[in-house]
Order: C-alpha cells, then structure tokens, then sequence
C-alpha cells in the first residue's frame, strides 16, 4: 500500500471488499458514509442488470466510489500531490471535488483494482465525464438516486423515473441539466460535467 494511504487506512485489510470497506469506515466512525455506499451499491448492482451492464463491477465501484472520504477535505490537495494526481485549476478552488479522483487512485493502490472500466466509473462518480462508458453512467445515477435528502427533491423522482422507464441516457441528462440550472448558486461546475452535458444533450436531443 502507498505510504500516502497508511494514515488512512489504519486497519489490516482482507481482500473480501464488503468487510474491508466496512472496516475502513467504522475505523473512522464514518457510519455514513458506509450506509451511503452500500446503498449505492445495491442500486448500482439493480441499474446494472437493467441496462446489461456487469453487476459486479457496479458493485465494486460503488463500494469504492467515496473510499477517499477518510481523507479530511483539508489534506485532499496535499495527498494528491504525494500521489501525483492531476488537479484541475477549478479543483484548487473546492477540494472536495477531487475526492472523486483520490478515490480511484486509493481503489487501485490500496484495494489492488486493475479493471480499468471500475477505476474510470468511480474517477467521474460526481461529475460523469465526456465519453463516458455505460458502467460510468450506472454508478454516477445510483450515486445520485441512493441520496437520503430532506424535503422534497422532484428533479431525482423524474430521474428515478427515467431509469425504470430503461432510459439512463436521459435520466443522466436530467441531472446534468438539474446542476446547470443552478449554475449561478454552485461552489463550482465541473469542466467534466460541462463537457458530458453537452455531449449527451448532442446525443439525445439530435
């Protein structure tokens, strides 16, 4: 394991990723987030079998997708730097963006993921990415959907909605317009995101 992670990850990993992750989290007392991605991971795992995407690898990415939350958003920066992870201008600006790409980066060093298909779903789990593969859209809609927000959220019912209509182009087009809306209020909007939303909305729209 890197050295940059030992800080991290304080606890002796198994190889059996559902105890690890468990293990890793509870080391933190991150009860959250570990709820939050075994839900994913479940909703990863059904979205998979309805648009013939591997359910495993749904599985696994959504288990890793926020491994990388056990890094204090304060240190984000530097421990990208120890691991020589790319960091875009606009992520200098709200580091907490680049746990997306920490997280592929401690799944591949730390938890031994070579599948270059899992590592790119949970690099773009936030943001999507032009170009993105079926399993990258899988994992970024489950990410969303498996939110346990309060009050009333309309935008993820019509993305619910899309998914079990069998149409995930567009319930993904539906969150990327939902962030774009609200352009003028958000911290940052992802050159990522941009570039998918004008892809997809190429795609679908003409």
């Amino acid at each position: 394991m890197n050295q940059a992670f030992k800080t991290y990850i304080t606890v002796e990993l198994t190889g059996i990723l559902e105890t690890d992750i468990a293990a890793v989290f509870r080391a933190h007392g991150d009860e959250e987030t570990l709820d939050h991605v075994l839900k994913v991971a479940s909703e990863a795992k059904r979205i998979a079998g309805r648009f013939g995407v591997d359910a495993r690898q749904a599985e696994i990415a959504a288990l890793l997708h926020d491994i990388s939350n056990v890094i204090p958003v304060g240190e984000m920066l530097t421990v990208a730097a120890q691991l020589s992870v790319e960091v875009a201008p606009e992520e200098r600006l709200y580091p907490r963006i680049i746990h997306q790409k920490l997280s592929r980066t401690m799944a591949a060093c730390a938890f031994g993921i070579t599948d270059r298909d899992i590592l790119s779903a949970i690099e773009c789990h936030t943001t999507l990415k032009p170009g993105a593969s079926q399993l990258d859209k899988v994992l970024f809609i489950a990410d969303k959907i498996s939110w346990d927000l309060p009050g009333e959220h309309p935008e993820l019912a019509a993305i619910r909605a899309k998914v079990e209509e069998g149409q995930l182009d567009e319930a993904v087009l539906l969150y990327l317009d939902h962030v774009w809306s609200q352009r003028d209020q958000l911290k940052l909007v992802h050159e990522w995101l941009i570039q998918a939303r004008a892809e997809m909305r190429e795609s679908i729209l003409h």
